[in-house]
């Protein structure tokens, strides 16, 4: 399973982050991702959500190729069960076909980041039509799942720091779209929701 999670993550990168790039980029000219240099909240959080995703990355190199050392990881033993690390797979799993119907419903619209320089339209299609932030709520599930499959002090602060990320995250962009779109935005909220219930 472990070098299985690693070939997954790697296509998942590959799926979610690469090929949506570059496609965006492609077709606008515009590069989806909007963090920059500049001392803003956002691009702090922007900072914060690459170390996270890259101590998740490094667990999951150290999990499949040194499995010696994931014991200084320090392990949840009472978390170890087979039933739990196949739940987190599936969470994985369902977490990556979230977001790639979610990107493709937002098609050139796609952006990681708040997106000052370029017109903004507003996607309530799709999954957006059931949850305001579907990609996300699929980040929060992998990083659910990633925990499950291998339990541990890291994998914990993973989980507990990307959710508190993300919501930050949201209630920036949804900030921005307030002040972007307003009437448009504010009816979509009362109709939507930020998650799901």
């Amino acid at each position: 399973m472990a070098l299985y999670l690693f070939i997954y993550y790697c296509v998942f990168l590959f799926a979610v982050f690469v090929i949506p790039t570059y496609l965006t980029y492609k077709k606008t000219g515009i590069k989806p991702f909007r963090f920059d240099k500049e001392e803003t909240a956002i691009n702090y959080v922007g900072k914060a959500y690459k170390m996270i995703s890259a101590m998740a990355f490094i667990t999951i190199i150290v999990n499949a190729f040194f499995p010696a050392i994931i014991k200084y990881f320090v392990s949840i033993d009472y978390l170890q069960s087979n039933v739990l690390a196949w739940i987190g797979m599936i969470l994985l799993h369902l977490a990556f076909i979230i977001i790639v119907i979610a990107q493709r419903n937002m098609a050139s619209e796609w952006r990681i980041g708040i997106d000052n320089e370029n017109e903004v339209k507003l996607v309530t299609r799709g999954l957006f039509s059931v949850s305001r932030n579907p990609i996300f709520l699929a980040v929060i599930l992998l990083f659910i799942g990633l925990f499950l499959v291998i339990p541990n002090m890291v994998t914990a602060i993973i989980l507990v720091a990307g959710i508190l990320v993300i919501q930050i995250q949201v209630r920036l962009e949804e900030e921005f779209l307030l002040n972007t779109l307003g009437d448009e935005y504010k009816s979509y909220m009362g109709k939507v929701k930020r998650w799901l219930l």
